[in-house]
């Protein structure tokens, strides 16, 4: 019967949610635009949008399309940038686009601009205030990424480096943790949080809090495209696998299955490969064939609600069922309760009766579980959390469900992994103490030694002293 409440809640809560979600309508090739796929959107300081596409770029001022094509012949060599694809604006309301080691230059009536590279500089980047800066790039320490807040200015590092600058003078320098060198960066800046947030070779997002000066990981995917705050509290992502919702205050990610339509048709968000938001709060998305779509929140759309007129009835509906259903819940406890108060000539139930409540044991999820644990031995704290989110999970629900299922919780669980796969190691007689705690995921040979005593009783040196 519990289950039958959660799926009730679940559902209710799913359809409230969609009614939070934005509208979209669409500019597409009817409407002048020169293709149908986007790969890019931003916003010119005088407020009209831009859109690139594979070979053109236009630029929609809210009634007609303005394009030109985009070739070689009016690119410049950009020999420092070895990045993705990449477009800025500056305070001119020159347009500024970056490839492998090509850049393209347009003034505010796209008309190409073939000196705008000194030749003193092999790479050029714009903040978020619309400043221009050309560097001279140091193949030792590639610069990825350059924004500015509260006064002062940001450099990020190929090596997860952000430096923090005020005028001439470096204030800090922080090292975040990467996998390996990153090649692909792409920042924005929260304003009210003083934080920025970074995905790194679009596969991890990042969060760096400017006030205390640390990286947190937030998520990882695959192929992140482009990352927009959409309001102080909410942030998306949209990437190959689909698009990605970020609550910037508990760092929860939700994935996005479609986007609505003003005709009540939709599209499913793996079509969709960039996001933006401009300064009046729309917010603007390019697809692979469906063009540009305006997206604005469903309250401010009255003629085109987001979701069907006859859905409120419904939520009306389960809303009074959950109620009902809730209270008759609560009076069958309360009423199990007091039939359950032993009494002065009732038995009182053995010990040797009463049974551990158990569920079926989930092996897809073990399974699943299993595999991540083990892909990432070698990954630097894989946590809990990390596992979770990997699962699509919350920490709390992972906990419980496993401790229900197993009998031991989540941290147990992935030591036991970690512990099996050092006993192998050991076994196998190749590498040191150190190593086998290194690849085995534990962060020193001493805290390895624990585990083995927790877990079997002995110490690891015990296994390689009983080798034949």
């Amino acid at each position: 019967m519990k289950r039958t409440y959660l799926y009730i809640i679940v559902l209710l809560c799913s359809i409230i949610s969609r009614a939070q979600q934005f509208v979209f309508s669409s500019i597409d090739t009817s409407n002048g635009l020169s293709n149908n796929c986007i790969l890019h959107i931003l916003q010119l300081h005088d407020g009209r949008i831009v859109a690139t596409t594979p070979r053109s770029i236009d630029l929609w001022d809210g009634k007609a399309c303005q394009s030109i094509q985009k070739d070689s012949t009016t690119s410049v060599p950009l020999r420092g940038y070895r990045g993705a694809y990449h477009v800025y604006a500056d305070k001119e309301n020159r347009l500024w686009v970056k490839d492998y080691q090509k850049l393209w230059c347009y003034d505010a009536q796209l008309r190409p601009i073939l000196d705008c590279l000194p030749d003193s500089a092999d790479d050029v980047y714009v903040d978020n205030q619309g400043d221009v800066f050309f560097i001279r790039q140091d193949t030792t320490r590639l610069l990825l990424d350059l924004k500015t807040l509260q006064g002062k200015q940001y450099r990020f590092y190929a090596n997860g480096e952000v430096t923090c600058h005020e005028g001439n003078r470096l204030c800090y320098a922080v090292q975040a943790s990467l996998d390996s060198t990153a090649i692909t960066s792409l920042v924005i800046a929260d304003t009210l949080r003083e934080r920025f947030y970074q995905l790194i070779d679009q596969k991890l997002c990042l969060e760096f809090d400017t006030k205390t000066q640390r990286w947190t990981e937030i998520f990882r995917a695959n192929r992140l495209h482009t990352i927009s705050m959409t309001d102080a509290n909410t942030a998306y992502i949209v990437s190959r696998d689909g698009m990605w919702k970020i609550d910037l205050t508990s760092r929860k990610v939700e994935q996005i299955g479609q986007v609505m339509m003003t005709d009540g048709s939709y599209i499913s968000s793996s079509r969709l490969n960039t996001i933006y938001t401009d300064r009046d709060g729309n917010v603007w998305v390019g697809s692979y064939d469906h063009g540009l779509l305006k997206g604005s929140p469903a309250s401010t759309e009255p003629a085109s609600p987001s979701f069907p007129i006859w859905s409120i009835g419904l939520i009306v509906l389960i809303a009074v069922c959950l109620i009902a259903l809730l209270w008759f819940w609560f009076s069958r406890r309360k009423l199990s309760t007091f039939n359950s108060q032993p009494s002065a000539f009732s038995p009182q139930p053995s010990a040797l009766n009463s049974q551990p409540s158990t569920i079926p044991i989930d092996h897809e999820l073990i399974t699943r579980a299993t595999s991540l644990v083990e892909e990432n031995l070698s990954t630097p704290n894989y946590t809990v959390e990390r596992l979770a989110q990997d699962l699509c999970m919350d920490r709390t629900g992972l906990y419980k469900k496993m401790t229900a299922m197993l009998g031991k919780t989540p941290t147990v669980f992935m030591r036991s992994i970690r512990v099996n796969h050092a006993v192998q190691l050991i076994r196998e007689g190749k590498l040191t103490m150190t190593e086998v705690a290194e690849q085995s995921g534990f962060s020193s040979a001493s805290y390895m030694a624990k585990c083995f005593q927790e877990d079997l009783g002995k110490n690891p040196s015990d296994l390689r002293e009983n080798q034949p």
